[in-house]
């Protein structure tokens, strides 16, 4: 087996394969394993979506864990406790292949002991209601996991651990995909502290999750492996995939065709609706023929009673600044092929779609006030609906401007 800038492994030499892994794009990865190293393999389970279940994987080695996402569940807890029993006592000539992706910290997970499933999905409710970033709801994964934060790799000492890992937030911080269960931790207890200050939590937050962080900040908690730990050199994480190589190739695919097109960005991140009024500026000001390519994951701070996704949200405010006299298509989608707790990947946004909502006297305004884009994009037949995707790569943005 060779891997990237690493070195030949000989697998007759090593005692166990041991594979694990968490997250949405883990049960295809655990395949693609299975047909490459099938014999080699010890045993080994993947925490995935109930989605990739009923897909009936041929899996041999390899036992997939129905989990939660996007918050925790019990199976997320009993995934994340096998894992822990296959990798405990090995030995200095095993290896454990980790396989690592996106919906990862959801899907397997351990809360500290006096933090219980129902306050630990309490925490993050909160959390995502005030829009906290991806990096800020890991941040606080990892401080009150067993598992996140480079954890689980020192738990597996003195076994050599190998990461394959499809990246899913901005800039591929290793310690913030899935939260990191390999990977040394940068952040620190008042990094915590300091989110929770931000977005005004103090008193709201469950008394269990409140006490841990006092804890945490009065040193009688640990605090999360550091990369200056010697265990870490036995640990390698490798990228395998990003939005980076998606909006890349992307961008072949409209040039093989012959569209202008230019990557906007691929570290997009910041209120849904305020990005989506930059992309409509954008493609707005562009030379006709073109197609704009950008990649990130942006945030909803949810003042309204409605339904709907990030993606959804930002085509929706996308429509309020388009021009109706150009011919311009604009498509936000998660890759995942889940838009928040939605069964569309994303939503459309073109003068088709605003003509309808006329019509039908839909104020496009009034919608994205109650963050309601989801029953307006099922009204104007606006919805991409492309079911469970088997991977994570973030957000897609795609503007086109095309030719009269």
């Amino acid at each position: 087996m060779i891997l990237p800038d690493y070195s030949k492994i000989n697998l007759k030499e090593n005692k166990r394969i041991i594979v694990i892994g968490t997250g949405k794009a883990s049960a295809l990865m655990a395949l693609a394993v299975e047909n490459l190293l099938g014999k080699y393999i010890t045993q080994g389970l993947v925490c995935v979506p109930e989605e990739e279940i009923e897909k009936k994987y041929p899996l041999k080695k390899i036992i997939l864990q129905t989990a939660g996402h996007p918050y925790v569940n019990e199976g997320s807890i009993a995934g994340a406790k096998k894992i822990l029993a296959l990798v405990e006592n090995l030995n200095e000539n095993d290896i454990v292949l980790a396989l690592i992706s996106g919906g990862g910290s959801a899907l397997s997970e351990l809360p500290l002991e006096t933090i219980s499933l129902a306050d630990l999905q309490e925490m993050f409710n909160l959390l995502t209601k005030v829009g906290a970033t991806i990096h800020e709801l890991n941040t606080i994964r990892k401080h009150l996991s067993k598992i996140k934060g480079g954890k689980l790799a020192k738990i597996a000492q003195p076994a050599k651990v190998i990461s394959l890992i499809i990246s899913d937030v901005i800039g591929d911080d290793l310690d913030t995909i899935a939260s990191g269960p390999t990977a040394p931790d940068n952040t620190i207890w008042q990094d915590v502290e300091t989110i929770v200050q931000k977005y005004n939590l103090k008193g709201k937050i469950p008394a269990s999750i409140a006490q841990i962080i006092d804890k945490g900040m009065k040193n009688e908690i640990e605090e999360t492996p550091k990369k200056t730990q010697p265990f870490f050199k036995k640990v390698k994480n490798f990228i395998i995939a990003s939005n980076a190589v998606s909006c890349i190739a992307m961008k072949e695919a409209a040039l093989d065709i012959d569209l202008n097109c230019k990557i906007l960005s691929t570290e997009i991140n910041g209120e849904a609706k305020d990005v989506g009024a930059k992309i409509t500026t954008a493609i707005n000001n562009a030379e006709k023929n073109t197609l704009l390519i950008a990649s990130g994951e942006t945030t909803v701070k949810i003042t309204g009673q409605g339904h709907g996704g990030r993606n959804q949200e930002l085509a929706l405010a996308s429509g309020i600044l388009l021009k109706k006299s150009e011919t311009i298509v604009i498509a936000s989608i998660g890759s995942d092929g889940k838009d928040g707790p939605t069964e569309a990947a994303g939503a459309l946004m073109d003068k088709c779609i605003i003509k309808t909502a006329k019509r039908d006297n839909l104020d496009l305004q009034e919608y994205l006030t109650n963050n309601d884009s989801y029953n307006f994009y099922k009204k104007v037949n606006g919805l991409i609906i492309t079911g469970f995707t088997g991977t994570n790569v973030m957000d897609l943005i795609l503007a086109l401007k095309m030719k009269e």
